[in-house]
């Protein structure tokens, strides 16, 4: 069973910062302490294992929302514990609050959110990142066709 675990660790991590869907350099937002990397792509692409195991719904009728704070270090970049905010809108003018939760997988945190979608949606994302120790505020802005 640590074994079953440490698996689904591994590949959640692997999963999020490299096979999300798009490029990291796409998918990431480069500011003077952090790096932003965000990401939003139906959960029927998830393993079953990992949906249950973080309370998602499996479905292509659902996405995933992922954002990932890494602060600027000599080495190799660290997580940093953030403040994720956001809303989004779909192109008949429907909008409504996205509630992330944090998610820490050894020192990697990610911020996942689930909102249900349509086939062919286009829905715009506002996203605020507010790191801690930090009074700056980040602003990611993007659009994503489920």
């Amino acid at each position: 069973m640590k074994f079953l675990k440490q698996t689904i660790t591994l590949f959640f991590a692997f999963f999020f910062l490299v096979l999300g869907g798009v490029s990291q350099a796409e998918n990431a937002k480069e500011y003077a302490e952090h790096i932003v990397y965000y990401n939003a792509f139906p959960t029927d692409s998830l393993p079953a294992q990992m949906t249950k195991q973080y309370g998602l719904k499996r479905s292509k009728n659902y996405a995933m929302i992922n954002v990932s704070v890494m602060e600027k270090a000599a080495g190799a970049p660290t997580g940093v514990k953030s403040a994720v905010t956001g809303n989004l809108k779909n192109l008949m003018g429907q909008s409504r609050e996205i509630e992330f939760r944090e998610i820490k997988e050894g020192k990697a945190i990610y911020y996942i959110a689930q909102i249900g979608v349509q086939s062919k949606e286009t829905v715009n994302f506002n996203i605020e990142i507010m790191p801690d120790g930090t009074k700056e505020k980040y602003e990611i802005k993007f659009s994503k066709k489920f």
